[in-house]
């Protein structure tokens, strides 16, 4: 059970709030201060596992989101993210001119779409749309096969076979060699992902099914 200060008690736990403060939390505040930092200074690195931390944090976060273990890490915030994020995808196709954004996303993610629009010289467009306006509004096919491939309705292991296979352009086999396993399940899994994408009607079409080359 979590403590909490007194006059806490009556606040809820908000998504982009700090929540409730924890007793224990002045205390640890103050010992990371003063010992870890104060006195241990870089030593405290490898000390008292700051180095580490980010898997720990993400290990007691994937508890919380059903993640298996070693499957989530935190890393920067979420606004630092979202910029290294954007700024990765126009790097890998410097011909996209256009970021996407649902119209009410949290200000902060607009904020950053917009920073790094400034920093890449205004040569970019942020656009905004309705939720019930996508995939319409997204006008790259690539960027939409992204989403076919990662819908949820698929197992995880079509979305692999899908992704490698649309966007990577590998064979069936050749995604079979580096997952170590047969060709034929994987041709058939590749195979149940395009009849699952048809009969839940996707925004974009399944690639076409798997052959054995």
């Amino acid at each position: 059970m979590l403590a909490v200060a007194i006059g806490q008690c009556n606040h809820g736990i908000d998504g982009n709030s700090l929540g409730a403060l924890p007793k224990a939390t002045p205390a640890r505040i103050a010992q990371v201060i003063e010992q870890e930092w104060g006195n241990g200074l870089i030593r405290s690195w490898n000390r008292h596992g700051w180095i580490d931390m980010q898997q720990r944090v993400g290990a007691k976060i994937g508890r919380l989101i059903g993640a298996g273990d070693g499957e989530t890490i935190v890393t920067d915030s979420t606004s630092i993210n979202v910029f290294k994020a954007l700024d990765a995808a126009l790097q890998l196709n410097p011909d996209r001119r256009v970021i996407l954004s649902e119209r009410d996303n949290f200000p902060t993610d607009l904020y950053m779409a917009q920073g790094l629009i400034a920093q890449l010289g205004g040569r970019h467009e942020l656009r905004l749309a309705a939720p019930e306006e996508f995939p319409a509004a997204i006008e790259d096919d690539r960027l939409r096969l992204i989403f076919t491939c990662c819908h949820p309705a698929l197992a995880i292991e079509a979305r692999v076979a899908l992704t490698l296979r649309s966007l990577g352009g590998l064979s069936t086999a050749e995604i079979a060699r580096a997952l170590v396993a047969e060709t034929s399940s994987h041709t058939a899994t590749v195979n149940r992902a395009a009849t699952v994408a048809c009969c839940r009607r996707m925004a974009t079409p399944a690639p076409p099914a798997a052959s054995s080359r």
